[in-house]
């Protein structure tokens, strides 16, 4: 993203957080809402991966679908809370705080997208979870791309919404009182939520990050194989990234789809909650019919685990017996959808 020209350690910071921007605006794009909080148990865990301490914290079920939700630049988990308080009781949701940002420590290393995947990928071990769906916002998003990149076989799925691929696609965001205001309000979150508590160090350094990456092109995506399911996801009022770019990667991933969703901006999970969830829950669906399709299109459940096996930690799908049971489980959730969605339309008509 562009770098921003913003005041952010100066009292005009503090008065707009708590203004949701534009409060009494008819436009929904024009307003930033409050931030939602984590499910209880709100106090999450540490793991030290790559010499940090990074905080995450899981919902839902211990073994069986596993979504990972990342966040955007400045941002933390807690940003997530609709969607994880919508999705914990179908889906294991994992949130995590990315490197330096909400209640994870830095090093001396200068933040990077491959630094930050890398970390995601130390959670994923650390936690014995073989493959996960990722669900990104902005740099969580950027981040989700990156793994689809380069560590492909950890991926199932990839919903990423607000990403961009290239700086050029980046608008200034210190033009949007939206985004204005959400910096100044992820700045004294980050001061109430961070051990260390260097701001200015992580400001200086994801805005030189933003100077310089993500650069990518068509030859990047194609590293991007047709295993993984991929939703491109934007706000049509979306205020830091240039429309060219969902639609230029959507081309550039042949396997994916793009969704632009109404009358929201980068946003948009706050703004429209319910509908972010309704396109998360359908992403959902899709992607295990299509994960499934892709287990049975290479004809090997057994020989092939290693790459699409079951994402459920390791010791409860290592054995066929168990790898059988989980693909049944898919099935039995998949079908249980569709009657439940014929018996809803029918009473409706």
């Amino acid at each position: 993203m562009n770098l921003v020209i913003f005041a952010l350690f100066s009292p005009l910071a503090a008065s707009v957080v708590n203004s949701s921007t534009i409060a009494n605006s008819v436009y929904p794009w024009l307003i930033l809402p409050s931030t939602p909080e984590l499910p209880q148990p709100q106090t999450g865990k540490y793991a030290s991966i790559n010499n940090i301490q990074i905080w995450y914290n899981i919902y839902g079920p211990s073994c069986g679908v596993t979504i990972l939700f990342l966040h955007g630049g400045f941002g933390n988990s807690d940003y997530w809370g609709f969607q994880v308080q919508a999705l914990k009781s179908s889906y294991q949701c994992i949130v995590m705080d990315s490197r330096g940002q909400g209640r994870s420590t830095s090093s001396s290393s200068n933040i990077t997208y491959d630094l930050m995947a890398t970390d995601v990928i130390g959670l994923l071990n650390y936690l014995g979870i073989t493959q996960a769906y990722v669900v990104g916002w902005s740099d969580g998003a950027i981040i989700g791309l990156n793994l689809a990149m380069n560590y492909s076989n950890r991926l199932i799925a990839l919903f990423a919404f607000a990403a961009n691929y290239n700086t050029s696609g980046a608008k200034d965001i210190s033009l949007s009182s939206v985004f204005t205001a959400y910096l100044a309000r992820s700045q004294i979150e980050y001061e109430q939520l961070n051990p260390i508590n260097d701001y200015q160090s992580l400001y200086n350094n994801l805005t030189t990050m933003w100077s310089t990456l993500p650069n990518w092109n068509q030859t990047d995506f194609a590293k991007i194989p047709s295993s993984i399911y991929v939703w491109i996801v934007d706000g049509d009022h979306e205020e830091a990234i240039y429309r060219d770019q969902p639609d230029t990667m959507t081309l550039w991933i042949p396997q994916s789809g793009e969704l632009i969703l109404p009358r929201t901006s980068h946003f948009a999970f706050l703004q429209d909650p319910d509908t972010f969830i309704a396109a998360l829950e359908r992403f959902m669906t899709q992607a295990t019919s299509y994960y499934i399709n892709q287990l049975i299109v290479n004809n090997s459940l057994y020989s092939s685990s290693s790459r699409y096996g079951i994402p459920c930690r390791a010791p409860y799908w290592s054995t066929g017996r168990s790898f059988f049971r989980q693909i049944c489980l898919f099935f039995f959730r998949f079908c249980l959808y569709i009657f439940f969605q014929k018996l809803f339309t029918s009473m409706l008509m």
